[in-house]
C-alpha cells in the first residue's frame, strides 16, 4: 500500500511539474475582458483555498496516457501561508491528506512551497497541492493543485 501511494505521489508530482511547464492544450488564462474557469472535469468537492481567486486552469491533457490525464489549477489567496498549510493538512469532505507534507528546500528567493498529497475516498483520485509560492502580481500566496484521475484496476488490453 505504501509503495502504491509513493508511486501515485511521484506520478502526481511529475504531472505537477509537467503541467506547470506546458503551454497550450486547453489552458484557460484570465484576460482583461473575461475570467478563468475550472475545467468541467474538475471535482466539485475539491477543497478550494480560502480567500482565493482562480488565476489559471489547464487540462485534462489529451496527449497523456489516460491515467495521467490530470488537470492543474492555480489560485492566488490573500490568506497567510500558514493558514493555507493548516487548511490543506485537514480533511475536507471526501478528500483526506495522506502522509506528512513535503517541504522542499528553498533555492535562493525561489520556494516550491509545501506539498500535500490528498486522496479522494472511494475512487482513488489523487491530488498534489503546493502552497506557498508568491504571486508577484497581487502579492497573494499561490496554491497549485494537480489532480490525477482514478487509477484503472486492470491494465489496458
Amino acid at each position: 500500500m505504501a509503495e502504491h501511494l509513493a508511486r501515485r505521489a511521484l506520478r502526481a508530482a511529475l504531472a505537477l511539474g509537467l503541467a506547470g511547464a506546458l503551454v497550450g492544450c486547453d489552458i484557460k488564462i484570465p484576460s482583461t475582458q473575461g475570467s478563468v474557469s475550472l475545467p468541467k472535469e474538475f471535482p466539485e468537492d475539491f477543497p478550494t483555498p480560502p480567500s482565493a481567486k482562480l488565476v489559471s486552469a489547464a487540462g485534462p491533457f489529451p496527449f497523456m496516457p489516460p491515467e495521467m490525464r490530470g488537470m492543474t489549477v492555480q489560485w492566488s489567496s490573500s490568506a497567510a501561508r500558514a493558514e493555507l498549510e493548516s487548511f490543506y493538512s485537514r480533511a475536507h469532505a471526501a478528500w483526506r491528506p495522506r502522509g506528512a507534507p513535503v517541504k522542499p528546500p528553498n533555492v535562493g528567493p525561489v520556494s516550491l512551497g509545501t506539498i500535500f498529497l490528498l486522496l479522494h475516498e472511494g475512487d482513488d483520485i489523487t491530488a498534489t497541492v503546493s502552497v506557498g509560492g508568491l504571486n508577484a502580481i497581487d502579492s497573494g500566496v499561490l496554491v497549485q493543485a494537480t489532480i490525477l484521475p482514478a487509477r484503472r484496476s486492470s491494465p489496458p488490453p
